[in-house]
C-alpha cells in the first residue's frame, strides 16, 4: 500500500464515522422535531377544547339568566360567547392531528351546533328556560372531554417516543463516539506502524551510515514510498560499498601495474651508473627501447587517470569541428599495424568521406584504446578487424578480435571505473579505466558505444556517432 493509500484509507473510515454520526443527529434531530410538533399540536388542541367549553358554560349562564332578567346586556354576552365558541371549533378542527380526534371533533361541532340552533329558536320565549339545555350542554363536554382524552394519550405516546429516541440518540452517540476513538487509535497505531517506524529505521540506518564500515540496511516496509526510498538507499549503499571495493582493487592494480614499469626504469638506470661499463651496443638499443614502452605504458595511465578525474568533475572539454572519420581510423590502425608482429590488422574504409563533428583527439583516443584493448586481450595473436560503415543517419566504427571474449555477465560492469574481466584480471595487466573513459568520450558526442562477444571466440567493440 502506498502513502497516499494509506492516507486516504484513514481519512475514509474517519469521514466514514463522521458522516454516520451526521446522519444519525439528522435522523434523531427531525425525528424529534416532529415530535415536538406532535406535542404542540396536542397542546394546542387541548387549549382549543378547554376554550370551548369555557366559552360553551359561558353561553349557557348567559341564555339562562336572559331567561331570567331579560337584560340585553346577557344578548351581547351570548353574542360574544357564540363568536368564541365559533372561533374555538375552527382552532379544534386545525389541531386535529389523527382520524380518531376528527371524528371526535366532528361529534364536538355537532353537539355545539345543536346547542346553539335549540338556544336560538328558545329565545323567541322570553321568561322561559331552555328544558333541555343542561342534557345538550352536558352531551358536548363529554364529547370535549373525550377529545382532551384522546389529546392527553396521543401526547403521552409521543413523549414515550421522544424517551426512547432520547435513548437512542444517547446509545448511538456514545456507540460512535467510541467507534470514533477507536478509529482515531487504529488510525494511530497504524500510522506509527507503517510511517514513523520505517521511517525511523531510515533515519537510523542514515544515521549510522558511515564510510568504510558495512553499510546497515534499511528495512524495505511500510507504505510504498518508504520502501523505494529504503530500496534506493540499500542501492546506493551497496553501489558505494562496491565502488570502495573497485577503489581498493584498483588501488591493488595500479600498484601491480607500476611493478613492471618501475623495474624495467631501475634495470635501464642501472646500466648508466658511473665507473660502470656500458653493455653491448644491441643490448643498450633493447633496453632503451623497453624503458620507452614502459614511458608511454605510464603515459597511458596517467592520461587515463587524469580523464577520469575531468569526467567525474564534469570538466570535460570537447573542441568540435568537421572530420572525415576514415582519416581517424586510418591513423589509429597505422599506429597500432607494426606493434605486435603476431597480430594482423586489417581495415575496412568506404570509399566515400564520411563527416562527422567531433574532437579528433578524443575519438583518437577512443580508437587507439579499442585497437590497444583487442591486441592485448589476443594473446595468442590473430586477425584484428576495424571496420567503418555508415547507416540510418549515423556513423558505426567497429574492432574485432579472436581474442579471450567476455562473459555476458560483465559485458557492462567493463565500462564502470576501475572494472576489468575476472577472467584476464591478473594475467593481462591494466587499470580499468580505457572503457569508461571512452564511453564517456562518445556518449559527449551524441552517440552509443557496446561490445558484443562469445567467451574464447572473440568481442566486437563497436560506436556510433551522429553524422551531421
Amino acid at each position: 500500500m502506498s502513502l497516499r493509500s494509506l492516507l486516504t484509507s484513514i481519512a475514509g473510515i474517519l469521514l466514514v464515522l463522521a458522516s454516520l454520526i451526521a446522519a444519525a443527529l439528522m435522523v434523531i434531530t427531525s425525528r424529534m422535531e416532529q415530535n415536538n410538533g406532535q406535542l404542540w399540536q396536542a397542546v394546542e388542541s387541548v387549549r382549543a377544547v378547554e376554550q370551548l367549553e369555557i366559552a360553551l358554560l359561558l353561553h349557557n349562564r348567559e341564555q339562562r339568566m336572559l331567561a331570567l332578567t331579560g337584560d340585553s346586556q346577557h344578548a351581547q354576552a351570548m353574542q360574544k360567547a357564540e363568536e368564541a365558541l365559533q372561533y374555538w371549533l375552527k382552532q379544534s378542527h386545525a389541531f386535529v392531528g389523527s382520524p380518531a380526534e376528527t371524528v371526535i371533533v366532528n361529534e364536538v361541532t355537532a353537539a355545539v351546533e345543536l346547542y346553539l340552533r335549540r338556544s336560538a329558536e328558545h329565545q323567541s320565549t322570553p321568561g322561559v328556560l331552555l328544558s333541555d339545555g343542561p342534557e345538550l350542554i352536558g352531551h358536548a363536554l363529554k364529547s370535549a372531554e373525550k377529545l382532551i382524552e384522546v389529546n392527553f394519550a396521543d401526547a403521552r405516546a409521543v413523549a414515550d417516543e421522544t424517551d426512547r429516541w432520547d435513548g437512542l440518540a444517547n446509545l448511538l452517540g456514545l456507540s460512535l463516539t467510541a467507534a470514533m476513538a477507536i478509529g482515531l487509535g487504529v488510525g494511530l497505531w497504524s500510522v506509527r506502524r507503517s510511517l514513523y517506524q520505517p521511517l525511523l529505521s531510515i533515519r537510523d540506518a542514515l544515521v549510522n551510515f558511515r564510510p568504510g564500515t558495512a553499510p546497515e540496511v534499511a528495512p524495505e516496509v511500510g507504505p510504498q514510498e518508504l520502501r523505494e526510498i529504503a530500496h534506493e538507499f540499500n542501492q546506493m549503499a551497496e553501489r558505494l560499498q562496491r565502488q570502495r571495493e573497485v577503489q581498493l582493487s584498483f588501488v591493488a592494480g595500479v600498484a601491480h601495474d607500476l611493478r613492471n614499469p618501475l623495474s624495467a626504469l631501475k634495470l635501464g638506470a642501472s646500466t648508466m651508473r658511473p665507473h660502470q661499463p656500458l653493455p653491448p651496443e644491441e643490448k643498450l638499443r633493447e633496453r632503451f627501447a623497453l624503458i620507452t614502452r614502459q614511458v608511454e605504458r605510464l603515459e597511458r595511465m596517467v592520461e587515463d587517470l587524469l580523464d577520469t578525474a575531468r569526467i567525474e568533475a564534469g570538466r570535460l572539454e570537447l573542441r568540435l569541428e568537421s572530420q572525415d572519420l576514415r582519416g581517424l581510423v586510418h591513423e589509429a590502425v597505422a599506429l597500432h599495424q607494426g606493434l605486435s608482429p603476431a597480430h594482423e590488422v586489417v581495415v575496412q574504409l568506404p570509399d566515400a568521406p564520411v563527416s562527422v563533428r567531433c574532437d579528433s583527439t578524443r575519438i583518437s583516443q577512443v580508437l587507439n584504446n579499442l585497437l590497444s584493448n583487442a591486441i592485448k586481450y589476443s594473446p595468442e595473436g590473430g586477425q584484428v578487424h576495424v571496420a567503418l560503415s555508415t547507416t540510418a543517419g549515423e556513423a558505426r566504427v567497429a574492432v574485432r578480435d579472436s581474442g579471450v571474449g567476455i562473459p555476458s555477465t560483465e559485458r557492462e560492469s567493463i565500462f564502470e571505473p576501475f572494472r576489468r574481466s575476472t577472467r584476464n584480471r591478473d594475467t593481462i595487466p591494466g587499470v580499468g579505466l580505457g572503457l569508461s573513459v571512452a564511453r564517456r568520450i562518445i556518449e559527449a558526442h551524441g552517440g552509443h558505444i557496446e561490445v558484443e562477444s562469445t567467451p574464447g571466440v572473440g568481442s566486437t567493440f563497436h560506436f556510433r556517432l551522429p553524422l551531421p
